[in-house]
């Protein structure tokens, strides 16, 4: 059973590296998109201009004998924009700023590269992540229709006239306020806005005249949407009819249900049945037994260990301070000698040979050797 919740354990780490690695790799993907998206965006401006100066240069140099350009397969679209220079490329993730202008709010553009600086609009579309919002009516350009739309039958003509993103740094919001010395309220362009934990806005540098408070600026209010009642619609009363009521007396889902929508014997399930489990933990004692009977892997003739594995074991034991339990003691010898003594046992004749050459090699000087070196050469 251990074996098993390691198991589990181990899965449920792999599993989480692996959402870790995907997430990774997305984020790789979305940022070579984003900056494939950029590249586009960038090659139709560069050769937008690069065409608008060609044409620029040739009508200077030729004068009136200069070529009509709004003819041939331009003839309805010379002058227009290409359609990939009005989509809002998003930017990189923590590079966001909160500019605290939503769809809804009027604004007043800024930008002294706009060409339609100081006027006021609402804002249409608001995309947050590439910084970028449409204001009805302001920034409109002819666009020409992709072959795609022409195609599939959404649009016939060959022009379409929207308006173009302009960047949120370019736009302030505008608010009515009223003056702190005449009382009238009129619109005023806020340069900066503050925000409150509850998220609310205000504006730090004025005080409201009526108050004596910070002026809070609401957020706009969404449209509603208008729905309307279909047959196939479900009824209000079914919606609202009570099918479930909680309690703390049961659990709102079986464990049960779980596990059976699970595999029985999948890897994340953390939950078994009983036999299981007693299978498993049958298992587990049948594997101890044979640990203990074995002794650390080499007590019993049933398992042969090689030399280098019976120096690791022995290490192994000395380590842990662990005495063993066949470890053959002087003791355990010289009862062994006695026995061999007892039952007539001697040793072979080469081991007998070995022993005396040992003897003679450690045996003291003859009295003719003493002579012998008494006397001398």
């Amino acid at each position: 059973m251990e074996k098993l919740l390691k198991r589990t354990t181990q899965v449920q780490k792999q599993a989480a590296r692996r959402n870790r690695i995907r997430a990774t790799k997305n984020a790789s993907v979305d940022r070579r998109l984003l900056i494939s998206q950029q590249k586009m965006v960038n090659q139709a401006r560069k050769d937008l201009c690069n065409s608008a100066k060609q044409a620029q240069k040739e009508d200077w140099r030729l004068g009136p004998l200069a070529p009509r350009r709004d003819v041939g397969d331009k003839a309805e679209t010379y002058g227009t924009v290409h359609f990939r220079m009005l989509q809002a490329v998003d930017k990189p993730l923590g590079k966001w700023k909160r500019w605290g202008i939503r769809e809804g709010d009027r604004v007043c553009v800024i930008g002294e590269k706009e060409r339609d600086k100081g006027k006021i609009g609402v804002v249409g579309e608001l995309s947050e992540k590439a910084e970028k919002c449409k204001v009805r009516g302001i920034n409109l350009v002819n666009v020409a229709t992709p072959e795609y739309m022409k195609v599939a039958g959404q649009s016939e003509a060959p022009v379409q006239t929207t308006e173009a993103p302009i960047d949120l740094s370019s736009v302030r919001l505008v608010t009515p306020l009223a003056d702190p010395t005449t009382g009238i309220r009129s619109d005023v362009i806020v340069n900066e806005l503050k925000f409150t934990p509850a998220g609310q806005r205000y504006i730090s540098n004025y005080v409201s005249p009526d108050t004596g408070e910070l002026h809070y600026i609401p957020w706009p209010q969404k449209e509603k949407a208008e729905f309307k009642d279909n047959d196939v619609d479900t009824l209000r009363i079914d919606v609202e009819q009570v099918s479930w009521t909680p309690t703390l007396l049961r659990a709102p889902m079986p464990s049960g249900v779980i596990d059976e929508l699970r595999n029985k014997y999948s890897k994340f399930r953390t939950r078994h049945e009983d036999s299981y489990i007693e299978m498993k933990q049958a298992i587990d004692e049948r594997r101890k037994g044979k640990e203990q009977e074995l002794e650390w892997g080499g007590g019993t003739p049933r398992q042969m260990l090689t030399p280098v594995q019976e120096l690791n074991r022995a290490r192994r034991m000395e380590r842990m301070g662990v005495e063993e339990k066949n470890a053959l003691t002087e003791a355990v010898l010289a009862g062994i000698g006695k026995m061999m003594v007892r039952k007539g046992k001697t040793l072979p004749p080469q081991e007998k040979d070995e022993e005396k050459v040992e003897i003679g090699a450690m045996a003291p000087e003859t009295p003719t050797d003493a002579r012998v070196e008494a006397q001398g050469p």
